[in-house]
């Protein structure tokens, strides 16, 4: 008999990028980018309460007072915003 392989403990994705500091610095450079891109969407007549917009802003406040990370749905929502204001038009 061959002997058995001890297969490593699953690591979550919180438990892997939480530590990573500098990859959260990234993630959240890339919301402000985002949140420049929906005021350069709408221009001059946005309103101050797009609920999207808003969205953007509370992610970006929730880490840098409380260091609150963002969930794998929030992530998708913030890549389906991106494709919907990020790109040139």
């Amino acid at each position: 008999m061959k002997p058995t392989k001890k297969r490593p403990a699953k690591r979550r994705l919180k438990d892997v990028l939480g530590k990573d500091s500098s990859f959260w610095d990234r993630v959240f450079g890339k919301l402000k980018k985002l949140g420049t891109a929906i005021e350069m969407y709408y221009g001059p007549h946005m309103d101050i309460d797009n609920v999207e917009y808003r969205w953007v802003q509370d992610r970006i406040e929730y880490y840098e007072k409380n260091k609150r990370l963002l969930t794998k749905n929030e992530m998708l929502a913030a890549n389906a915003y991106w494709k919907k204001y990020g790109t040139k038009r």
